[in-house]
């Protein structure tokens, strides 16, 4: 194998790498969208400028569950986070306007695509604890 191969074959390995260990750990991305929608509920009684920075970071956190559970190609996970990921665009959109009236009513169809997904993918264990279930 040539110097030039090698280090081509380097590249790559290491680039595959570090996408990989960008990706966080799934129970993190859960335990920051359980905070986020917390906020978001708070951020709902009066303030839009901060509905659209929090429902914003919701966009981000269901892209990376998109992502986690398009590994597995379940599909129902993958379309709930679409779904959510569609909501909070959508609370953003309103609040963005200052209807924050629609952004509270559209933002209470947030939680069935979390419930679907937990409903289906997320096991108690005796420890409290919990195992996710592709």
């Amino acid at each position: 194998m040539g110097s030039k191969t090698l280090m081509t074959l380097l590249f790559v390995v290491v680039v595959s790498g570090s996408t990989a260990a960008q990706r966080r750990p799934y129970n993190l991305i859960m335990k920051e969208m359980g905070a986020a929608a917390e906020t978001l509920r708070k951020d709902l009684e009066s303030d839009p400028a901060a509905v659209v920075v929090t429902a914003g970071r919701l966009e981000g956190l269901f892209k990376e569950t998109e992502e986690f559970w398009t590994q597995f190609k379940t599909k129902d996970a993958v379309d709930a986070a679409k779904g959510g990921r569609d909501v909070v665009l959508a609370v953003a959109a309103a609040a963005r306007s200052k209807d924050l009236q629609k952004a509270r009513n559209t933002a209470s169809g947030l939680g069935k695509f979390c419930a679907a997904c937990h409903n289906s993918h997320r096991e108690q264990l005796p420890d409290k604890t919990y195992r996710i279930r592709p």
